[in-house]
């Protein structure tokens, strides 16, 4: 059997499907990606088929992994195509728990149009095989009421509501499910080696995925890696990273920002 260690830290210039199909059954405990929205953009003439990475995707992922599928619908014929839930619920056909579905709001969304109220939100789909494992709350939302003892109460199924034990409310709270991309950290964009590339992932978006669905030393995979987005956030969280990016061109940016981490990286630890 393969030895997953080999694939650790690696950016391979090749199909992310059948990079997959070269990794053991059950060995990935998380996957962060970004497939395209649709045909929105080119990348290099490639085409994205769907099913056989979906599948690749089940085999992969260990038991009580998660695979969290950044999507947004696109808007054709002045409506959206549906292509991000037909995605989801095949992923549920092949196994998956729809575990979590979380909503990512950007600026651009809030374009205006003559006959809709912006352009179509951004979604992570957060799937995982069997009970989800691992999941570590971002606290970053201050609490109004912090230091002061509260009553919780639980309502139950026939109507009557329950008292809970009293807790002193702490002075931050985890967030919900709708994150803003002004929360989210600095954006890829400001890289320039990343410019050439049409579909940045915001980075600020990968480091809290990562963050939330495993554990550090952990390795994290992106079957397309782009400009190695999840890759540098995963490194940035003590993770390890494996990504395919089947473009050259692009693969050549990931490989040039991957460089530019590491040095940034190692700066910082000369420092410290």
């Amino acid at each position: 059997m393969t030895d997953i260690c080999n694939f650790c830290n690696k950016l391979v210039c090749g199909c992310g499907i059948e990079g997959m199909r070269q990794l053991p059954d059950a060995c990935i405990p998380l996957t962060v990606t970004s497939p395209p929205f649709d045909d929105l953009r080119l990348f290099g003439g490639n085409s994205f088929h769907f099913q056989p990475m979906a599948k690749e995707l089940w085999r992969v992922t260990a038991e009580g992994g998660v695979v969290c599928w950044h999507v947004q619908e696109q808007i054709k014929n002045g409506s959206e195509t549906g292509t991000s839930s037909e995605q989801r619920l095949c992923f549920r056909d092949l196994g998956f728990r729809l575990h979590h579905t979380m909503v990512v709001e950007t600026v651009a969304g809030h374009v205006s149009s003559e006959v809709r109220y912006g352009s179509a939100l951004q979604f992570v789909f957060v799937l995982s095989k069997g009970k989800s494992r691992t999941f570590n709350p971002i606290k970053d939302v201050p609490n109004e009421w912090h230091g002061k003892l509260s009553g919780f109460s639980q309502r139950e199924a026939d109507g009557s509501t329950r008292r809970r034990r009293k807790a002193v409310i702490g002075t931050m709270r985890a967030r919900g499910p709708v994150w803003q991309a002004s929360l989210l950290g600095p954006h890829s964009r400001n890289e320039s080696e990343t410019y050439p590339h049409p579909a940045i992932m915001h980075e600020g978006l990968a480091r809290d995925l990562i963050r939330s669905w495993s554990k550090p030393g952990e390795l994290v995979l992106d079957p397309m890696g782009g400009a190695a987005t999840t890759s540098v956030a995963a490194l940035a969280e003590g993770r390890t990273f494996l990504s395919f990016e089947i473009f050259p061109e692009y693969h050549a940016l990931a490989v040039a920002r991957l460089e530019k981490t590491w040095e940034r990286m190692r700066r910082e630890v000369k420092v410290a």
